[in-house]
């Protein structure tokens, strides 16, 4: 059975749908806490693959948080290995940080639930091209990231150009939540009132569009989690 090592980066921040499709397919699940504690391993022995979730923390400020660095170590590793490397939000950001590239604040945070639209490259891609040219997705983030050199542009929004990139030819950065479901966002919104402040963005009114758009993205999701976790 293959083994899969998530990194979680905050108690909202769950594999969500992910680890639903682990589960089917058969792949164990190990998560990681190191914002609570948890180390970050040195090595991936042990493991098919590696995952990362979103999270409050920016990928630079490894002041603050000094594990997103062993993070950023292990990311190196498994690209060296070639292994199927999978980051969400806070996780895209850091493997484009790993890689080289630029991560900064975004000139105005990205709440909600707006269209993505597939690249020409991403219409080809094996696990991206059955998706829709373009689709609604969750997105909640206030730093941006730019492509790493060697990597392609998957995905871009109105709001950030950037929005998944593929490195490689199994790696996959996603700045928007695939993984979301309407649970995990209902938690979301009511553990981040603070974030919500000033971006004119009302809690009750997320969650009742979250319920609109999620039943429709759940699909598409379990599709590319499915693809994705056919590499591990």
């Amino acid at each position: 059975m293959p083994k899969l090592l998530f990194i979680q980066h905050g108690d909202v921040d769950k594999p969500g749908l992910l680890a639903d499709v682990l589960c089917v397919m058969g792949v164990e699940l190990e998560v990681i806490h190191p914002y609570s504690g948890d180390p970050v391993p040195s090595h991936l022995s042990g493991f098919a693959g590696l995952a990362f979730g979103g999270g409050g923390q920016s990928a630079y400020d490894v002041d603050s948080h000094p594990y997103l660095e062993a993070e950023c170590d292990l990311i190196r590793t498994a690209v060296d290995l070639e292994m199927p490397l999978l980051g969400l939000c806070l996780g895209a950001q850091l493997i484009a940080r790993a890689l080289g590239a630029e991560v900064r604040a975004a000139e105005q945070k990205e709440i909600g639930f707006y269209p993505v639209t597939l690249s020409h490259d991403a219409l080809g891609d094996p696990l991206l091209g059955l998706l829709p040219k373009k689709f609604v997705v969750t997105h909640w983030h206030g730093d941006v990231f730019e492509i790493p050199h060697g990597g392609v542009r998957m995905a871009s929004s109105i709001l950030t150009p950037n929005q998944s990139f593929r490195y490689g030819k199994n790696c996959y950065g996603f700045q928007f939540h695939l993984e979301m479901t309407h649970p995990l966002f209902e938690e979301l919104v009511w553990d981040s009132q603070e974030y919500l402040v000033g971006s004119g963005h009302e809690p009750t009114a997320l969650i009742r569009e979250s319920k609109e758009v999620l039943p429709g993205l759940e699909p598409l999701a379990r599709g590319f989690f499915k693809r994705w976790a056919a590499l591990l």
